[in-house]
């Protein structure tokens, strides 16, 4: 396009056809990088005069478009201009009917109408304007499978959403990627009113799947709105069973992200979707446990119908219990492992109870593998297991080399060394624990004599006694050497069990050598803030028990 040309429709100057009313000027041509006309230029800038004489000279410009397959139409509802919108629609109505339509319902390269671009922008009266004069535009999608009333979901412009399906009695309802108004509603988190509005204008996009096989309700489940699964599953009852390309159903969807209100809601209505499975064979627990959600767990064990259901096995055999040992959820194991219903015992397809996996895991250090098994109560059953011949030891987070090697080891010793290796392990561990506590017990005994702000010469007594830091500090390290006494106690009475040659040895109860950790954890802990505490007493001193009380003796002299 001539630069003079150009800037003429920049700049609005009409009196340049005037000046130039007897020479040929060339409208049609484009400019040189997006071959846009001068009707392009003159909406793109929203001159409605330029626009008037060019289309008084040359109409045919009004279906001319540019390299991207717009019109002038297009680029002035995209950018909102509503008068010249009007005049462009003005003119082709001006044309026969045929001709007037064609403006309206050319698409571009991307297959978008005029009306896709206005949503795209949420240009409300242009939208208006476009659908009164053509409704049938709603009926046209783009290249990505794009309905107008998708679009305005997809974006959130809702009151045009409002505004077509109120206006027009049919029209299309599909998105992109298999998706529809309803799908789009929902993980827009629209509310509930205006996704039961979009529910009542089209019933069947309830049942539509997506590319990926999901429902709405899929959607719904995975975020956690639960007015909107409620509402759906008012609608139809087969919801809940209907499994998305994975195989997963709503519940599925709804314990990976530990929705409790989701869950309960499919559970209460429909129990029989417990024991739904997906296409690797796990069920909601197994999923819950994976993506470690406590309360998604919580929820699934305190549930009946889910009693017979908590040692199901995958495709690979793992249980529940099997899968927070193998994801490191420890929380989680403890919590199964304290559940009657756990068969601690079950072996996976690699042949491995949950106390194997603990041990293969050499991401955990020894006292850390200890701890674990007292809290959970794990015991070994002749070693580590060996894993099934040409298989590999999975263990989450380990890298390819340290699995192979986890799995030659588990095939190279013998059960004999194994157990001898465990067993030297445990004695390591125990010599370490008990010296600990010794070193504790003897700290909190010599603070117990030795208190902060020392003795009253006179009385006695100690200094800071009236203090409350130093109260909270006796009380702390108290409580520190009671627990170190008692753990050295049950360390005493697991030797003496083990002493005698010519008798078995007698094994610790269960509960007490499970009080082992925690008490340990006691005396660490509240040794910690006793210290802390004798140095609060020690700075603040006599400032917060007040002046000292402490009457001194007398001094009689004898004549």
């Amino acid at each position: 396009m001539d630069d003079i040309l150009f800037n003429a429709a920049i700049s609005a100057n009409d009196r340049f056809f005037d000046e130039n009313r007897d020479e040929i000027l060339n409208l049609e041509q484009g400019t040189k990088g997006r071959n846009s006309t001068i009707l392009h230029v003159a909406a793109k800038f929203g001159n409605v005069q330029i626009v008037k004489r060019v289309l008084d000279l040359k109409p045919s410009l009004l279906y001319k478009t540019n390299c991207e397959g717009n019109t002038a139409l297009h680029i002035a509802a995209s950018l909102g201009h509503s008068d010249m919108t009007k005049l462009l629609i003005m003119f082709a109505n001006s044309q026969e009917v045929e001709m007037r339509k064609e403006l309206l319902r050319k698409q571009n390269c991307e297959y978008s109408t005029a009306l896709h671009e206005a949503i795209k922008y949420n240009h409300y009266a242009i939208v208006e304007l476009l659908i009164r004069e053509d409704p049938g535009l709603t009926l046209f999608t783009n290249t990505y499978g794009e309905s107008p009333l998708f679009l305005a979901v997809d974006r959130q412009f809702y009151r045009i959403a409002l505004h077509i399906i109120e206006t027009i009695a049919v029209c299309d309802y599909g998105g992109r990627k298999g998706k529809n108004v309803l799908h789009s509603a929902v993980i827009n988190r629209a509310k509930s009113d205006f996704v039961h509005k979009m529910l009542e204008k089209f019933p069947d996009a309830i049942l539509k799947e997506d590319d990926s096989g999901r429902i709405p309700l899929h959607y719904a489940a995975h975020i956690g709105n639960v007015d909107v699964v409620e509402l759906f599953l008012q609608k139809n009852d087969s919801l809940a069973y209907k499994p998305d390309k994975e195989g997963m159903s709503a519940l599925h969807s709804s314990v990976k992200k530990g929705n409790g209100g989701v869950m309960r809601t499919i559970i209460k209505r429909y129990p029989g979707a417990c024991e739904l499975l997906d296409k690797k064979s796990r069920t909601a627990l197994h999923l819950a446990v994976e993506s470690g959600s406590i309360n998604a767990v919580k929820i699934l064990l305190k549930e009946l119908a889910f009693g017979d259901l908590i040692n199901e096995q995958d495709e690979d055999g793992n249980t529940a219990f099997h899968l927070a040992a193998i994801n490191r959820h420890y929380r989680i194991l403890a919590m199964l492992a304290h559940d009657r219903r756990v068969d601690k015992l079950a072996m996976n397809g690699e042949r491995m109870i949950v106390a194997d996996i603990v041990q293969l895991d050499n991401q955990l250090l020894r006292l850390e593998k200890v701890l674990i098994m007292g809290i959970c109560n794990l015991k070994q059953v002749d070693g580590v297991q060996t894993p099934k011949e040409g298989r590999i030891i999975k263990i989450e987070g380990a890298s390819d080399d340290q699995n192979i090697s986890k799995e030659k080891e588990a095939e190279g010793a013998s059960p004999k060394e194994k157990e001898a290796e465990g067993a030297s392990d445990e004695q390591d561990i125990s010599k370490f624990s008990l010296t600990s506590i010794t070193i504790i017990t003897t700290v909190t005994f010599a603070a117990a004599l030795q208190v902060p702000g020392g003795y009253n010469d006179q009385t006695g007594t100690a200094i800071l006694q009236k203090n409350i830091f130093f109260k909270i500090f006796l009380a702390f390290d108290s409580i520190s050497f009671i627990a170190s006494a008692a753990v050295m106690m049950i360390h005493f009475m697991n030797s003496m069990s083990k002493t005698s040659p010519n008798k078995k040895p007698k094994k610790m109860s269960g509960p007490i050598n499970r009080s082992l950790g925690p008490l340990t954890y006691c005396c660490i802990y509240f040794m910690f803030f006793a210290y802390v505490m004798s140095m609060a007493a020690i700075m603040t001193g006599l400032e917060v028990q007040g002046p000292s009380t402490a009457i001194p003796k007398k001094v009689e002299f004898q004549s």
